[in-house]
């Protein structure tokens, strides 16, 4: 079991409803600009987050350092209150951990600001998921690898997690080797992508990605 992933006797309650963290992201070195304000398909990718949220009982966007949040806080969408990383620059799990501390006893829907197509009914999809025991229902791809920026995780985590951020080593930080001994431990559910709407977890890292949506779109509409 991979250090800073001791786990706990827990047992949540379903997931009926969640608040929302938006991870909003950091320096977007590879897309060329701040990425969370980038338009794609005609909004605001920052927009597209919080609309995917609309029915969380709140929403916070992860902004990272105090620093970055002094440069968006008025860019945010109304509604949607920033959230300086407690661990800046450390990566999503980090960011997890910041959002969990927050809402110990609740469930949280944490999604990445570059997924911009993950609808709303994306969270009581997974939510459908769920099964006694678990604290994290999250994607998974068909070679084992998760997706965990678009998923549910439960506030009784969030020691666990700022352990794993502690112990880790490396960008990810852990993540995956992380929600690997949960799942082994019974405590994460892991969603097949054929139970997911297609599509839905495209990611933005390029200009090109964005402009991949807008013609999917236009063919589309």
């Amino acid at each position: 079991m991979p250090r800073g992933a001791a786990l706990t006797p827990i047992d949540p309650l379903p997931p009926t409803a969640w608040h929302g963290a938006i991870l909003a992201g950091g320096a977007s070195r590879r897309f060329g600009q701040d990425k969370a304000f980038a338009v794609v398909a005609g909004r605001r990718m920052i927009d597209a987050a919080a609309a995917a949220l609309a029915g969380a009982d709140s929403r916070v966007a992860l902004v990272g350092s105090t620093e970055r949040l002094a440069t968006i806080a008025d860019e945010l969408p109304p509604g949607v209150a920033p959230l300086v990383d407690d661990v800046p620059g450390r990566g999503p799990l980090a960011g997890l951990a910041t959002a969990l501390r927050h809402h110990p006893d609740a469930w949280l829907a944490l999604l990445a600001v570059d997924l911009p197509n993950v609808p709303p009914d994306w969270w009581a999809g997974l939510a459908a998921h769920h099964r006694p025991g678990a604290a994290a229902v999250v994607p998974r791809a068909s070679d084992g690898r998760w997706e965990p920026t678009a998923a549910l995780y439960h506030g009784s985590l969030a020691r666990e997690a700022a352990a794993a951020v502690a112990a880790g080593d490396g960008p990810t930080l852990g993540f995956q080797g992380w929600l690997d001994a949960l799942h082994g431990a019974g405590r994460a559910v892991a969603v097949p992508p054929e139970a997911l709407p297609a599509g839905a977890l495209t990611n933005v890292n390029r200009p090109e990605d964005a402009a991949a949506i807008e013609r999917t779109r236009g063919r589309d509409g």
